[in-house]
């Protein structure tokens, strides 16, 4: 008798855990490889949320991303310091940076906002050896506050005579952009993905996870994914709604003294090149009108001596006239349209010659 249940319950945990193979092994069949950071953070499906219209992509990445100091060693046209939006596009190769450097052709070098400080690259041996002509920063809209709005509180150097600087010319053709083939609808058969997703769907179910938010829409066309009247963000896009006008003040405040900081050499051009967040910029498509956060970019330029590329303006054009994925379904970040797009703004705002204003240096010293 003992005998007889022992083989019962071994029967029973080898059904158990073939269960369990088969589940795993049927999902790693069913779900699509992973691609968005907002599908594997979430923990919500590529077969749902993966855009379904081809990007454009090159050959390959025409900038130069610095692992460290040492890495900035000559002159370069443009020194970009960004986030993800700007270095953690490699693979996918159709980052702004790709877009604006085939139109003028100019050379660039870019440093991770997240490893670096503004002040080791603008005060960097380098930097005062090679001042480039152009300075981007590029900053995703949820974290414009906390990178900048410091600055208000760091002095500006002593202004060098402005230096002549020569107009931004185009590159008439070459280079254009091809068409990335869609991913075919093949099976990831990666276990240790399965297992992730299984957790991250427990985890969001039993809300330990509540780092994405899927928000319903008005309508759909917005993206190309399966899932085409909700959209992924993530959560911490909510935390700009409790910034104060004294807040906004001391963020107006302190990016214009980083500009200043940085065009105190007399020859470089400072510019501001923000991605909106996903709920600023689709906020007329939201179907609960609370899930909405304030433009944080419409409020900056209220100071109207601050280089600020209106990317805001150009994204929401877009979107309105109907082109889906400016923004990527599964991911935080844009579509190659939506880089496309924010290149062609810069391009468009450096074209118009711009020269120092010395009142707004003393302004800022007072």
């Amino acid at each position: 008798m003992r005998a007889l249940t022992f083989q019962r319950y071994r029967a029973v945990l080898i059904c158990l855990f073939s269960l369990n193979i088969a589940v795993v092994w049927g999902l790693a069949v069913y779900l699509r490889p992973l691609d968005g950071d907002l599908t594997r953070v979430g923990g919500y499906t590529e077969n749902d949320f993966h855009w379904t219209k081809p990007q454009q992509t090159f050959a390959k990445n025409s900038f130069r991303i610095a692992a460290n100091l040492n890495d900035f060693n000559r002159y370069y046209d443009v020194v970009v310091l960004g986030d993800s939006f700007s270095c953690d596009q490699e693979g996918r190769r159709f980052g702004w940076q790709n877009f604006f450097l085939k139109r003028t052709g100019l050379t660039m070098i870019v440093f991770d906002v997240r490893k670096f400080w503004p002040r080791q690259v603008i005060e960097s041996e380098a930097f005062r050896k090679h001042p480039p002509r152009f300075f981007v920063f590029e900053s995703v809209e949820r974290y414009l506050y906390d990178r900048t709005a410091y600055f208000v509180d760091v002095p500006v150097p002593e202004a060098e005579r402005p230096k002549k600087r020569s107009a931004l010319t185009l590159k008439k053709s070459g280079g254009e952009a091809i068409p990335m083939e869609l991913q075919p609808a093949r099976s990831c058969l990666d276990s240790d993905y399965v297992l992730g997703f299984l957790n991250a769907v427990m985890q969001r179910r039993f809300r330990l996870n509540n780092q994405v938010l899927r928000l319903p829409l008005k309508q759909g066309g917005l993206f190309s994914s399966r899932t085409a009247k909700e959209m992924l963000v993530y959560f911490d896009e909510v935390a700009k709604n409790i910034l104060t006008a004294r807040n906004l003040d001391k963020l107006r405040a302190g990016m214009l003294r980083l500009q200043s900081i940085v065009e105190s050499n007399g020859f470089t051009q400072f510019v501001y090149l923000i991605a909106p967040d996903k709920s600023s910029i689709y906020s007329p498509y939201l179907a609960n009108p609370v899930d909405t956060t304030m433009d944080l970019l419409d409020d900056a330029s209220k100071e109207n001596r601050l280089h600020l590329v209106r990317t805001d303006k150009i994204l929401s054009r877009e979107i309105a006239s109907g082109t889906p994925d400016v923004y990527l379904p599964n991911d935080s970040h844009w579509g190659s349209v939506g880089h496309r797009l924010a290149s062609e703004g810069l391009v468009d705002y450096l074209a118009v010659p711009r020269v120092f204003d010395k009142r707004d240096r003393a302004d800022e010293q007072k």
